[in-house]
């Protein structure tokens, strides 16, 4: 593979419009959401890195199929250490933390806790990458946080959680900030598809050795299990994606700042799919974040 990375086609490498952003978005809101109910689906089948391992060694080989199949070398030109890094943290350590307080978190609730990062990824992208904090998205930024914290206080007076569970999540939605911010720089100088096998294939491998030995490799063979696991693959290709395309036209606190639409979809699939209840609290609590969104990736 050349040294530079392949030029992209006409139609990505131009500035595309703020619809086209827009749409991109809220599909990736939309497709991250359910992947919380797949989770918990086939947390009721396998330990949680046990199914994780599994979810990323399958998406690598599938990337790499896909790579090969394209004539694509997996060689990364440049970056390939914070390439492996921004991985690791948004898969490996941002899933493994979610998935094991997933089980003992109510799915709505963990997909609100998530929805913190574009604060967290607006922090960590003003100290690491100079990324301006205009008062204007920095008001979005905690407008949706306010939504966020209602939502949060809610569930937090009328259910019995373990807060041990709940910190687990929080450590998990910091390593996604942090995995997000590096990925900007990834997403900008390097094969998408390259970078993204490579990520998924280090995760796996990572988190292959935990599983069997911190859970036995624990799993029983059921359809569901197989059905969660093969809607997981299926989100992990189409979200990684859509999340690097979004950072690559635009800032990571922006293109973070759609998490904020997770708690809608998430409690939406939570409810519908899963039988969870929906309280008045997080019907009020979607309003800021929608208004927060729309600030955050507001453009003069």
């Amino acid at each position: 593979m050349n040294a530079i990375a392949p030029p992209l086609p006409a139609s990505i490498a131009a500035a595309p419009s703020r619809t086209r952003v827009l749409i991109a978005g809220i599909a990736f809101s939309v497709i991250w959401s359910s992947a919380f109910v797949a989770g918990r689906i086939g947390l009721d089948h396998a330990a949680p890195l046990t199914l994780l391992a599994i979810r990323f060694l399958a998406a690598g080989l599938l990337f790499a199929f896909l790579a090969r199949s394209s004539g694509r070398s997996l060689r990364l030109p440049t970056m390939a250490g914070r390439a492996l890094l921004a991985g690791l943290l948004c898969n490996a350590a941002y899933l493994g933390l979610a998935y094991w307080g997933l089980q003992g978190v109510p799915t709505a609730l963990t997909a609100v806790l998530v929805s913190a990062c574009p604060l967290l990824t607006l922090l960590l992208a003003a100290a690491l990458e100079g990324e301006r904090l205009t008062p204007l998205r920095l008001a979005g930024i905690l407008l949706g946080m306010g939504g966020v914290l209602w939502i949060t206080r809610h569930r937090l007076t009328v259910e019995q959680l373990e807060p041990l569970y709940l910190a687990a999540i929080g450590a998990g939605t910091l390593a996604l900030a942090l995995g997000t911010v590096l990925s900007k720089k990834v997403a900008a100088g390097q094969d998408l598809i390259a970078a993204v096998t490579l990520q998924f294939m280090a995760s796996g491998l990572v988190l292959l050795p935990l599983a069997w030995g911190l859970e036995g490799f624990r799993l029983e063979a059921h359809p569901a299990l197989w059905g969660s696991l093969a809607y997981s693959v299926a989100v992990s290709l189409a979200s990684t994606l859509l999340m690097l395309w979004l950072l690559r036209h635009g800032q990571a606190s922006s293109a973070s700042s759609f998490h904020f639409l997770n708690p809608f979809f998430g409690t939406l699939f939570a409810v519908t799919l899963l039988g969870e209840t929906m309280y008045a609290d997080d019907l009020l609590g979607v309003l800021p974040i929608a208004l927060g969104i729309a600030l955050v990736a507001w453009k003069r």
